[in-house]
């Protein structure tokens, strides 16, 4: 019964698609997909739909806040820790957090490790950031993938806010189709009026390569800091 109930997960997994992940609806529902997804997530989807955003977010977080004094951050909805291992790839001596709801997930995350084979993540945190956030403080957060319909919403972004010292830094990737229908953009503008951030610097790009199946697909890119 064992074996057949893990080869029966095994098959489910390789059959998950983006599909299965734009009907999540609640963070039950993403428990539930990424316990079935989290063993062949890399494969099936990061590397079969050509899933380029991670690595996007990473470079422009590198090269958009390089002068700044940044070294602990946030790296909020970390799945199997794509967007952490390109940033520390891009600068070693950052420290970084993953947040994530799935502790399947964050177990992939666990066995990553940097050049000097140290992990990746300094600390890995289990997480259902739509019931409230974890008092801790960091230079900046980033985030791909994560603020989209059925995983976070904008009253979540808002909420992280307080994850960030005033002068700190987001890097936030939001789906864009959902960047106005699901209140992001007023959001941000709310708390751009209100003093809270600075004005976001809004990026179009692509979330997979022109080889994919879902080449076209876009995102913002928000940067933007904490005022107060």
């Amino acid at each position: 019964m064992h074996t057949q109930r893990n080869a029966h997960q095994s098959g489910r997994a390789n059959n998950l698609d983006l599909n299965d992940a734009y009907a999540v609806k609640t963070p039950q529902d993403s428990r539930k997909l990424y316990a079935a997804w989290a063993e062949t997530y890399d494969e099936t989807f990061i590397k079969a739909n050509d899933y380029i955003y991670p690595r996007t977010i990473a470079t422009y977080f590198h090269e958009r806040l390089a002068t700044e004094k940044i070294i602990s951050i946030a790296d909020i909805g970390c799945g199997t820790g794509a967007v952490g291992s390109y940033l520390a790839s891009l600068n070693h001596n950052l420290k970084i957090d993953g947040f994530d709801i799935s502790p399947e997930m964050l177990s992939r995350a666990a066995q990553l490790k940097r050049i000097d084979a140290s992990p990746v993540y300094r600390d890995l945190v289990e997480v259902d950031l739509t019931a409230g956030v974890p008092q801790r403080e960091y230079d900046a957060i980033i985030s791909a993938g994560t603020f989209t319909h059925g995983h976070l919403g904008c009253d979540t972004l808002v909420s992280l806010f307080d994850l960030v010292h005033p002068g700190g830094w987001f890097v936030i990737g939001i789906n864009a189709e959902h960047f106005s229908s699901q209140g992001f953009a007023t959001a941000l503008q709310t708390a751009t009026d209100s003093k809270i951030i600075s004005q976001p610097e809004l990026i179009e790009t692509q979330i997979y390569g022109p080889n994919s199946p879902h080449a076209g697909d876009l995102a913002k890119i928000a940067i933007f800091k904490r005022l107060t």
